[in-house]
């Protein structure tokens, strides 16, 4: 008993810090497509495959692992949002960002830049369009510090423009993770700042406790609107 304990307490020492938010905000920041995308549909990646094996981690296409710098979570509102009865809640976090709407759309849906600036994040690809006119959508993210890569395949349904806000769903389709959540909403405040928020929930096939769950997916969400916070920011500045 006292072993298993032990063990349980050392696998959460590492599990902590090497995730870090980024299970959450790489398949979060994974959003929906964007019409007139200049995107191919790449075959799908042979890592890929049915199987619920975590696969081990690869390093980036120049043989080293991508690392970008922690992106600034200030002036960042999060909330848990309790999923029913079920001790999971979805991790919501909200900002407001000095840039356009369409500079901040544009950011959210560049998936191919998305290794550039979203921390753990390793691919991001469009597959194809779905038959009710979303987004077919791989991506992959490493974790453990590298150790393993898990992935996913959503569907991006086509955005849902509601009082002036776009929200970008997705569906959980298949993957190496139990569950996958993400919502993207986008706001105009006025020309020159946008209100950007989402709300994530990641559920991997580790075994780990629901408080560390639901600690990564806020933790996720607010990473992830950081970094496109400051991605759309830095892009403004530099059109001036």
């Amino acid at each position: 008993m006292g072993r298993t304990r032990s063990t349980t307490i050392a696998t959460r020492a590492l599990i902590r810090p090497s995730l870090s938010g980024g299970l959450a905000l790489a398949i979060a920041a994974c959003g929906a497509g964007e019409r007139g995308s200049t995107l191919d549909a790449p075959s799908l990646p042979l890592a890929q495959r049915d199987s619920g094996d975590v696969l081990p981690a690869a390093a980036s296409d120049d043989g080293s692992e991508r690392a970008q710098p922690a992106p600034d979570a200030a002036g960042i509102a999060s909330v848990a949002v309790p999923i029913g009865s079920t001790g999971f809640s979805r991790g919501k976090s909200t900002a407001v960002v000095k840039a356009p709407l369409e500079r901040v759309r544009a950011t959210v849906l560049s998936f191919e830049r998305y290794p550039e600036f979203m921390p753990h994040y390793k691919k991001c690809r469009v597959l194809g369009r779905t038959p009710a006119g979303g987004w077919d959508i791989y991506m992959e993210v490493s974790a453990l510090q590298g150790a393993v890569t898990m992935w996913a395949r959503l569907e991006f349904q086509k955005p849902v423009l509601v009082d002036g806000v776009e929200t970008y769903a997705s569906r959980f389709v298949a993957g190496n993770v139990k569950d996958l959540q993400a919502t993207w909403q986008l706001e105009k405040i006025d020309a020159r700042t946008t209100r950007v928020s989402l709300e994530v929930f990641l559920r991997p096939k580790l075994p780990l406790p629901k408080s560390l769950l639901n600690a990564e997916n806020l933790d996720g969400s607010a990473r992830a609107v950081a970094a496109v916070r400051t991605r759309a920011e830095q892009a403004q500045d530099g059109n001036r």
